[in-house]
C-alpha cells in the first residue's frame, strides 16, 4: 500500500490471495502487479489505506474470504473467525429459504456446496444482494467516510456473484487513473 501511494497511486486495488488476482486479470485486465495482495488482513490494510491517504479502494475476493467480511470479521483466517456457513444461511432464510434448507447449508464444508443448495432454491441473486449489503456496509464502517470503497465479490464456479454499488463506478475511476500513468 505504501509503495503503490508512493508512486502517486490515489487508488488501489485490493485482493486477498491468487484467486483475487486471477480474477481481476481474466475479468478486468488488471496485472497482479497492479493489484495489493493483503492475505488474510482486509482490515489491517483498509486501516493502512485510511493512514496513506488513499482515496478510493476495491476490494475483490473470493466468496470463501469475503463472506466472512459481510459477518463482520477483517482477518479472514480460519484460526480467527469462521461465518461462512452462518451467513449464508441466515441471508437464505431471509430470502425465504425454509428450515430444512437452511440447515442443509449450515452442513455444508464450503461456500461451493452452500451456493449450490442456494442455487437450487432459485434465490441466489437476492442473497447475494443481501449479502453485498452487509459487505458494504461493514466496509463502509471500516472506511470511516475518508475513502471511497467498493467489493466484488467472486466465485470459480460463478463468476460475479455481487458487487457493492459503487464498485463498477469505482473501478472505472481506478482504470482511467492507471491509463494516465
Amino acid at each position: 500500500i505504501r509503495v503503490k501511494r508512493a508512486a502517486g497511486a490515489a487508488f488501489l486495488i485490493l485482493a486477498p490471495g491468487n484467486y483475487g488476482l486471477d480474477f481481476l486479470e481474466e475479468n478486468y485486465g488488471i496485472q497482479p502487479s497492479e493489484a495489493v495482495k493483503c492475505s488474510n488482513y482486509i482490515g489491517e490494510a483498509l486501516d493502512m489505506a485510511r493512514e496513506e491517504g488513499c482515496k478510493g479502494l476495491i476490494l475483490a475476493g473470493h466468496i470463501g474470504k469475503l463472506i466472512k467480511v459481510a459477518g463482520g470479521i477483517m482477518d479472514t483466517h480460519y484460526r480467527q473467525a469462521d461465518c461462512r456457513m452462518e451467513v449464508l444461511a441466515v441471508h437464505a432464510a431471509m430470502q425465504g429459504a425454509d428450515r430444512e434448507s437452511v440447515c442443509r447449508i449450515m452442513q455444508c464444508l464450503n461456500t461451493t456446496e452452500a451456493l449450490k443448495i442456494i442455487r437450487q432454491l432459485g434465490i441466489l441473486e437476492p442473497v447475494m444482494a443481501s449479502v453485498m449489503d452487509r459487505i458494504d456496509f461493514y466496509l463502509s464502517g471500516r472506511a470511516g467516510g475518508e475513502f471511497e470503497i467498493g467489493a466484488i465479490m467472486f466465485s470459480n464456479e460463478d463468476g460475479i456473484l455481487g458487487k457493492t454499488p459503487n464498485a463498477e463506478q469505482l473501478l472505472e475511476r481506478i482504470q482511467n487513473e492507471r491509463k494516465q500513468k
